[in-house]
């Protein structure tokens, strides 16, 4: 019967959450808890920004997938976990509630870091924001065209680097391309500035890729201020640590994320990051009952800490699925081993983006090409998508 089985909770359904959900599925009683109804791929998201994706299309209908295995919905956010009571605390418009578990896979992936002012820009999540930032930059570059003399009002900043504020300023790129096409003005009059508190924009990957990608961001005439970190936002002004004072009428906020502060109160061993270590099972470390994967797992494999990049999420997901059903089931659990090498791949801007796989460097189309190929064979298993709609 139903009511003897045992109870999984999916704390947050990040990559990984589905396959869960259909491994599990008439093995045990599972609650998927998750803010919204769906889930959004990450690594298509900063492609709202110009346009060439939809909200529709980088959107994973997670409710569709629940329903579908015959498991129940719960819309909230985790709060806290008592491993030794195996209960954990959900947050929701419902209120507080205490739920019991027998078996728990935590995947809430990290927060955007707050910073001083963050209501004055627009940030990288939740997706909604950069469809509103678009449709703002948009109108910047149309009032700039009826003559309106605000300051700043063609002064584009994005504030973090990495992989994703890269990424976000090659669509920005893209999409004042776009407007000045449209407006007349020319592209030169614009400022497009990336701010990164780090010495380089991409950081733990291969030299080679660290230089090209910086290469192509400069030769679209974005300025790169490296090693420089912002303090805070102000309704028109961006404000330095080193007191430098920007009047930017558009900002956008990708400054890197951390591990939700609540994990690191819940009895649980935590790593480098702040997020839950796990063991070669992804099991959290001395708990035969929880398991992590993705961004809220700290994965030690050799002497390094694997990187937070959503390759590596979504080969967890399987690993974790099963090991689910054989802890459920008394089996041997499957160890996870990252892949040697991994495709990484920047989007810059001009359907142009630098790729690595294995050692080997390379920029262009073809690379935006077999980024969005990627994608597609990665959605399609998630939901109905056209080909058409991945390549442009």
């Amino acid at each position: 019967m139903r009511g003897s089985l045992p109870t999984v909770i999916l704390a947050g359904c990040g990559y990984g959450a589905i396959d869960a959900l259909r491994a599990l599925q008439g093995q045990a009683r599972v609650i998927a808890i998750n803010p919204c109804p769906y889930i959004v791929n990450s690594g298509m998201s900063t492609r709202l920004l110009s346009g060439r994706f939809s909200p529709e299309l980088v959107r994973i209908p997670l409710l569709e997938h629940i329903q579908a295995n015959d498991a129940q919905f719960l819309p909230g956010r985790v709060t806290h976990i008592q491993p030794e009571a195996q209960t954990l605390t959900l947050e929701s418009e419902a209120g507080i509630q205490t739920l019991a578990y027998d078996y728990l896979l935590v995947n809430v992936g990290r927060e955007l870091r707050p910073i001083d002012g963050i209501q004055h820009a627009f940030t990288i999540r939740p997706a909604e924001q950069l469809v509103a930032a678009r449709t703002w930059i948009r109108q910047c570059w149309q009032r700039a065209a009826q003559g309106d003399p605000t300051p700043g009002l063609l002064t584009f900043v994005v504030a973090g680097g990495g992989c994703t504020g890269t990424e976000l300023m090659g669509e920005l790129y893209d999409l004042c391309r776009e407007m000045s096409a449209e407006t007349g003005i020319p592209l030169a009059q614009a400022r497009l500035i990336l701010i990164h508190r780090q010495a380089h924009l991409v950081e733990g990957f291969s030299e080679r890729f660290r230089r090209a990608v910086e290469r192509e961001i400069r030769r679209s005439g974005v300025e790169i201020w490296a090693g420089r970190q912002v303090k805070a936002f102000g309704p028109e002004h961006v404000w330095l640590s080193d007191g430098t004072e920007l009047m930017a009428q558009t900002r956008l906020w990708a400054g890197g994320f951390q591990a939700p502060a609540w994990l690191s109160t819940c009895g649980l061993p935590t790593g480098p990051t702040g997020s839950l270590l796990v063991d070669q099972y992804l099991r959290v470390q001395g708990s035969e009952r929880i398991l992590a994967v993705g961004d809220c797992a700290d994965f030690v494999w050799g002497s390094r800490l694997l990187p937070k990049i959503g390759v590596y999420a979504v080969r967890q997901g399987p690993i974790a699925a099963q090991n689910l059903l054989r802890l459920i089931r008394g089996q041997p659990l499957i160890p996870y081993r990252p892949q040697a090498t991994v495709f990484v791949c920047v989007t810059v801007g001009n359907r142009v983006a630098v790729a690595e796989k294995g050692g080997l460097v390379w920029r262009g189309y073809a690379a935006t090409v077999l980024k969005n190929f990627f994608d597609w064979l990665y959605m399609r298993k998630l939901k109905p998508v056209r080909w058409q709609e991945f390549f442009y």
